[in-house]
């Protein structure tokens, strides 16, 4: 941990002497290089492009998958001739691993008529295995391995009423089978709801204000989202639970374009709630760094903050610090508080609309850490 500790105060400081003299090799083979890069995937300043299409490969290696190999496939493009119509994306991430285990995710986030209307869907298929540490703040230390099967299909259409002001409808449904714990785990007789498998259809509400100057990487801004769910017992499913989740970024231009970003989240879940629709502590967006689902439980929440600095043209670099807590009630929420830090580094791959690609290292309480490789900032 000191050691650590020591690589992530080094880093901060170079953030911040590592400044403009590299501007002084405008002509320099590494400029003219990234230039042409920037023709390729944007066109000449004569002819630009409009929509662009991109890969990122998605690789991993971890105890539960073996080496992870992938790809994520993206198509940005605008709808219509208006320049202030947001971007929308359409993205497909497929990943294949050394165990023969499998997962799909197409997604979208469409932006209609000059932002009158936004759609945003996701399916996930998934064949794969994965750790389940229990519920609680206090999980034990070792997970049971398990594999599973998962259809996942979530999907909001939002229109704006007033201005930077979205509000709408939203459906989900989830299936989980085929659940395998090894011999000898409790897990299955544990009595957590959804344990052994499950089905739920849901549809709630969705609110969201959004007056951010750019969605991919904002200079300035702010976002708040509040949506709420309602599952009911049906012949397709047994489980009445409802959710609430409030997401909260806020986003302070600093000098050139270095940001420091700010973001609080809340998910709140009351009734019989299946373990994978819990509060799940953990992911390549927020306590970055823990196992997804390494703590779990009726509520979660955490804050994160992030300095992201421009290093050099299309290069920069980030240091964030969090914390977050899962708990049965709100009272549990204030026990056993983790925490989070870590560093990463990014580079531009569409300028127009300032999109990144980036590599994170996060770390948590004891020996917790977690490597990402993916396209966008967290948030």
């Amino acid at each position: 941990m000191p050691q650590i500790k020591l690589v992530l105060v080094a880093f901060f400081f170079l953030l911040f002497f590592s400044t403009q003299q590299v501007h002084a090799q405008k002509d320099n083979g590494i400029n003219r290089l990234v230039n042409r890069f920037y023709r390729i995937m944007e066109g000449d300043s004569v002819k630009p492009k409009k929509n662009y299409f991109f890969t990122l490969p998605i690789w991993s290696v971890a105890p539960e998958t073996g080496i992870k190999l992938g790809l994520s496939l993206g198509y940005l493009f605008r709808i219509g001739q208006k320049e202030n119509t947001r971007p929308s994306l359409i993205r497909l991430n497929t990943s294949y691993t050394q165990n023969k285990q499998f997962n799909i995710r197409p997604s979208a986030d469409i932006f209609f008529f000059e932002n009158k209307y936004n759609l945003k869907a996701q399916y996930v298929f998934n064949n794969f295995y994965e750790y389940y540490y229990g519920v609680g703040n206090l999980a034990k230390d070792s997970g049971d391995f398990n594999n599973f099967k998962q259809h996942k299909i979530n999907a909001r259409l939002t229109r704006q009423f007033v201005r930077n002001l979205y509000m709408g409808g939203q459906i989900m449904y989830e299936q989980l089978y085929n659940i395998k714990f090894k011999d000898l785990s409790e897990a299955p007789s544990s009595g957590v709801a959804g344990i052994n498998g499950y089905t739920i259809f849901g549809a709630g509400l969705a609110l969201a204000y959004d007056n951010r100057d750019n969605i991919y990487y904002p200079l300035k801004g702010a976002y708040l989202e509040i949506s709420n769910y309602f599952f009911f017992p049906s012949q397709i499913s047994k489980y009445q639970f409802r959710s609430v989740t409030m997401d909260v970024r806020k986003f302070f231009g600093l000098w050139k374009e270095n940001v420091l970003a700010l973001q609080g989240y809340a998910s709140v879940n009351k009734g019989d709630v299946p373990y994978r629709q819990m509060g799940t502590m953990g992911n390549e967006m927020i306590m970055r760094g823990y196992y997804n689902g390494r703590y779990r439980d009726n509520h979660f929440v955490a804050a994160q903050a992030e300095f992201r600095k421009t290093i050099w043209g299309p290069f920069g670099a980030v240091v964030f610090g969090g914390v977050g807590n899962v708990g049965s009630d709100f009272t549990n929420l204030t026990q056993n508080i983790k925490p989070n830090y870590g560093f990463g580094f990014r580079a531009t791959t569409i300028r127009r609309e300032h999109i990144n690609a980036r590599i994170d290292f996060g770390f948590g309480e004891g020996k917790i850490k977690g490597f990402y490789f993916t396209l966008s900032e967290a948030f």
